[in-house]
């Protein structure tokens, strides 16, 4: 495996652990609030949801760490353009498209919900905050990850 695809292998992995540490550290804080809001707080959820919560922020922590690591690696060289091709570039305009499209279906799924749910504007905004980052990043590492795999 040459260092360019190692790197790409890098990024993928990094973008993964960002958007899985970013959807459990927000969902757990999105629990808390439902829980607390609709009175369903027991001991174990007492437990559980700051624990989850405690796991997705130190995991966010870690990633951004992967972040810092992975761009003193790439740098402003050749690896960089070489990575950051045409292909790259339709893989990201597709998952932002994806994502976007998401997060339209979410906020349609949020306004027919509160016809029949009462929920705060927060859970709404943290819902929607979730979908809108996790999404177009795990699309985007999905895509990139089978394009490697198909050069390969």
């Amino acid at each position: 495996m040459d260092e360019v695809s190692k790197l790409i292998g890098q990024r993928n992995t990094m973008l993964f652990w960002v958007a899985i540490s970013f959807a459990v550290w927000q969902g757990g804080q999105l629990a808390d609030e439902i829980v607390h809001l609709r009175g369903w707080g027991t001991e174990m959820s007492n437990l559980v949801i700051p624990f989850a919560v405690l796991i997705g922020a130190l995991g966010w922590v870690a990633a951004m760490i992967m972040m810092l690591n992975y761009a003193g690696k790439l740098g402003r060289s050749r690896k960089q353009a070489v990575i950051q091709d045409e292909a790259y570039g339709q893989d990201q305009a597709k998952a932002f498209r994806i994502g976007y499209i998401t997060l339209i279906a979410v906020i349609s799924g949020l306004m027919a919900m509160d016809l029949m749910i009462d929920f705060t504007a927060s859970i709404a905004i943290r819902i929607l905050l979730i979908v809108g980052i996790s999404v177009p990043i795990l699309v985007f590492a999905s895509i990139n990850r089978a394009d490697a795999e198909e050069a390969a």
